[in-house]
Parts: structure tokens; C-alpha cells; sequence
């Protein structure tokens, strides 16, 4: 005979279910996030290549429409679009060196800068009261009580004794290093964005390469049933998403230009800077 609905064993049977479905909802999520943590160093070049993918995909289209090859015009989408990139990091490495050149020139107005914020903090009451309240808590912390009991008896030879000793310094002195570890301190920090960049370009060049075969996979996994229909809606994806990231590209730029012209007319110097920072962090 089977149990009615609010039956205590079909309750008790309900709720261990949950419980064990919450179980694996949390393995699956902490299998998750493990498999992400470790596998970031791919995971990270391999999202950046699929919307490099989608950005480069119209230039590619618009190449082969005049008459170049497939793989032609991958490869010189791709070398353009690097081309610009360590274009705009050379820029703004060049302006930051141009800018780390003239902080000397601006030192006496950081000074004035620093000294008028100081006598606007003293010259304050309410500033001036707050510091030495802050001031005498802090002599008060750092204040140590005198020990109970009475002073030592003895000798004073034996007093000086009992004193501790003054540390004695030490210097460190650190070997000359060999060719081999100024190499090394040169060519590591870089080993790993030119490995990063060497995977992005193979998944860039890839995913271009691939983009009719990768759909045509994705359709027979997810809508095999319709064809025709999900051709269409991936095409449709592909192309807005491309269009959107191609129109998100040029406000950033209009973006930065209009700012570094702003700031070159009003006098800020190194506006390039200040605009290929305002284009990259919007």
C-alpha cells in the first residue's frame, strides 16, 4: 500500500535527497573551481582567443572577399591585430619611461604640494587636537610600568652584569651573481607572458582557421534535430557578438583620443598616455 504524501518515511525520504544533491552540487562546484585553479595558466589564453576570434572574424571576411586565401587572410588579421597590441604596449612603455624621466622636474611641486597639506592639517584645531590625543595614546601603549618589588641588591659590578647586552650588528654581504643568474633575473619575468602570448596565438589562429568546422560540431552535439535553424541562430551570435565587439573597440578608442586631446590643449603632460590608458581601462 503506498504511503500518502505527508507520510513521515516519504518526508524523511524527500529531505535526504536534497541533502544529497546539495552534496553534489557542492563537489561539482569545488571540482570546479579546483579544475580552473589549476588549469588557469590555459584557461586564460584560451578565453582570450575566443573573443580575439569573434573580433578578428569581420576582418578576415572582408580580406577573402578581395580575393585572398583563407589562410592568408588569417595570418594577417592575426599580425595586424599583434601588430597594434605590442604597438599600444610600446607606446605606453615609452610614455612611462618619458614621465619616470621628468618626476625630478615635479619634485618641488609634490614638495609645495606636501608641505601646503601639512600646514592646512596643523593649522586646523580640530586636526591638532586629534593628533596629539593619537600622540599621547601612543605613549601611554608604549609606556611600560616599572617592575614590582625592589631593586636588585649588590655590587655594582654585578649590576652592570645583569644588564643586557647590546646586540652587535651584522652585515650580509651578498656574492657577485654569474652570467648565468643575470640572465636568468632578465629572461624569467618574461618566459611567461611570451608563453601565454604563443598559446593565444596558436588558439587564435585555430579558432579562425576551424570557425565553420568548430560550428558544425557544435551543431551536431546541441541541435542536430533542427539544423537549418540553429545554423542560423549560431551564424546570427556570431556575427552581433563580432559587430559588438568591433563598435565596443571604436568608442574606447574615440574614447581615449578625445581624452588625450583634452588633456595635450589644457597642458597635462604626456596625454598619449593618459588616452591609451583612458581607451585600455574603459
Amino acid at each position: 500500500m503506498a504511503s500518502p504524501p505527508n507520510h513521515p518515511l516519504r518526508a524523511e525520504g524527500g529531505g535526504t535527497l536534497r541533502w544529497s544533491q546539495a552534496a553534489w552540487a557542492l563537489l561539482v562546484g569545488f571540482l570546479t573551481v579546483a579544475a580552473l585553479s589549476i588549469a588557469r595558466d590555459i584557461f586564460v589564453p584560451l578565453a582570450l582567443a575566443i573573443l580575439l576570434s569573434f573580433a578578428l572574424g569581420p576582418l578576415v571576411q572582408v580580406l577573402r572577399r578581395y580575393h585572398c586565401g583563407r589562410i592568408p587572410s588569417i595570418f594577417a588579421a592575426v599580425l595586424l591585430a599583434f601588430l597594434v597590441i605590442f604597438g599600444v604596449g610600446a607606446v605606453i612603455g615609452s610614455q612611462l619611461a618619458d614621465l619616470a624621466g621628468n618626476l625630478p622636474a615635479y619634485r618641488s611641486n609634490v614638495i609645495d604640494k606636501i608641505h601646503a597639506l601639512q600646514q592646512s592639517v596643523t593649522s586646523n584645531g580640530l586636526f591638532a587636537r586629534g593628533a596629539a590625543i593619537l600622540s599621547d595614546l601612543g605613549k601611554e601603549v608604549a609606556a611600560t610600568p616599572p617592575p614590582a618589588g625592589k631593586p636588585p641588591n649588590g655590587p655594582p659590578a654585578a649590576q652592570h652584569a645583569a644588564q643586557p647586552q647590546k646586540p652587535m650588528p651584522v652585515e650580509i654581504h651578498q656574492p657577485e651573481p654569474t652570467p648565468y643568474q643575470i640572465v636568468e633575473s632578465i629572461v624569467g619575468p618574461l618566459l611567461q607572458p611570451l608563453a601565454t602570448t604563443g598559446i593565444v596565438v596558436v588558439f587564435v589562429i585555430f579558432f579562425l582557421a576551424q570557425r565553420e568546422d568548430l560550428r558544425d560540431r557544435f551543431i551536431r552535439l546541441a541541435g542536430a534535430r533542427d539544423i537549418q535553424r540553429t545554423t542560423h541562430a549560431l551564424d546570427d551570435a556570431g556575427e552581433r557578438l563580432s559587430g559588438y565587439l568591433l563598435a565596443q573597440s571604436g568608442i574606447n578608442a574615440c574614447f581615449g583620443v578625445l581624452v588625450g586631446i583634452g588633456l595635450w590643449i589644457i597642458g597635462v603632460p604626456n596625454p598619449l598616455l593618459w588616452g591609451t590608458l583612458a581607451l585600455l581601462l574603459r
